[in-house]
This record gives C-alpha cells, sequence and structure tokens, in this order.
C-alpha cells in the first residue's frame, strides 16, 4: 500500500511539472515564421501552437523530406485568422513523448515552406541535420503538401475564447529555442508540493 502511494504521488509530481511550450504560428505584422522556430522541450511537455493571420497550418515531416507530410505525422489543419492583435481562437497541442527524437515540421500554406516557415523540437545536440540545413532544404522543395489526413491528428486542437497568448512579437510562457525547458507559474508550484509530498511519504515508508 505504501509503494501504491509513493508510485501516485510521482507520477502526480511528474505530470505537473510538465511544461507548457507557446509557439506563435505567423505573427501580427504578417511574417511567414513560426516564433521561436527551435523548441527545446522535455517528455510529457506539451508544445501548443497559436495561430496569427492569415492561414497557416502545421505539418510534421522528416528532416530529408521538408514541405512533405510524414506518415502518422502531426497535423492541425488550416486554421485561418485576421485579427491582428490576438492568436486565432483555435490552437493546436502537441504532446512530446520522445525527447530524443526531433520533430521537424513546416506550414503547408502556398510557398510558406519554400519560404522559410519551418521549426523543429528537440534538434539534435550536433551534426548536420540543424534547422539552417531543413531550411534551406526546404528553399529547394518542389511542392508545398497538406496532408489528406484528419485536421488535428497527432494532437489536440483547442477552441480557446481569449486566445491573446503566443504574440505575433514573442512567445509567452516556456517557448525557447535554448535552455533547459520551465514550467508555467502554477504549474511549479503545485508540482513542488507534490514532489514534497512524494518524497514525505517515501521517507515515512522506510521509518515504519
Amino acid at each position: 500500500m505504501h509503494f501504491s502511494t509513493i508510485f501516485a504521488a510521482s507520477a502526480m509530481a511528474s505530470a505537473a511539472m510538465a511544461a507548457e511550450h507557446i509557439v506563435a504560428v505567423g505573427d501580427k505584422t504578417g511574417d511567414i515564421v513560426f516564433k521561436p522556430e527551435t523548441i527545446t522541450a522535455a517528455e510529457g511537455d506539451t508544445v501548443v501552437f497559436h495561430f496569427w493571420p492569415k492561414n497557416h497550418s502545421v505539418v510534421q515531416s522528416t528532416f530529408a523530406k521538408p514541405c512533405e507530410p510524414m506518415t502518422d505525422g502531426m497535423w492541425s489543419g488550416f486554421v485561418p485568422s485576421s485579427d491582428t492583435e490576438k492568436a486565432a481562437s483555435t490552437s493546436f497541442t502537441y504532446e512530446v513523448k520522445n525527447a530524443s527524437a526531433p520533430i521537424w515540421f513546416y506550414c503547408s500554406q502556398g510557398q510558406h515552406c519554400q519560404g522559410g516557415m519551418v521549426g523543429v523540437i528537440n534538434p539534435p545536440a550536433s551534426g548536420a541535420n540543424t534547422i539552417d540545413a531543413y531550411k534551406k532544404a526546404a528553399a529547394a522543395a518542389a511542392d508545398n503538401v497538406s496532408p489528406a489526413s484528419k485536421a488535428g491528428t497527432g494532437g489536440k486542437l483547442s477552441e480557446n475564447s481569449t486566445a491573446s497568448s503566443g504574440s505575433g512579437s514573442s512567445p509567452t510562457k516556456s517557448g525557447s529555442s535554448s535552455g533547459t525547458p520551465q514550467s508555467t507559474g502554477a504549474a511549479s508550484q503545485l508540482g513542488g508540493s507534490v514532489a514534497f509530498a512524494g518524497l514525505t511519504g517515501l521517507f515515512t515508508f522506510f521509518m515504519l
């Protein structure tokens, strides 16, 4: 019974400490860009894409074939927006299941991929597979392809009544291209409390 309690507390602590990374898809000035275009995230973290004008998408590809959808990869569908003061009410959330596997993605609207609207979650720490190399390969792609799968595949589409986060000028919360992912304030505080409870339970078990 003690082991069950400790395991449950540890699981709750891990879930509570997961970080949320915000990525702006486009920006308020109409630039074709992901901000940030490189995200470092741990397993269990979520990456939330907020859409800005005019009409963008998020599509997962392989490094070798940018601008082409990867089989069973994530696909947000197109999310139109005309309001330059806040992101669209629809957002797309992707959960990182394997932090050691890079997730390359692009926008499949028009020639946006070829124009440099690409990004990556957890790029390799070394080697030739860099965001610049991916962007260069995308610029030479013959086509920019949208998946035939259902919008929301590989992630979750959500409707938010006030979608002002993920601004077109800079990402909010923990979206970052460098350093260790940070937890949001509430999650960080809750995670600390639950983690302490788990350690207390473990200490009590061995004292009995």
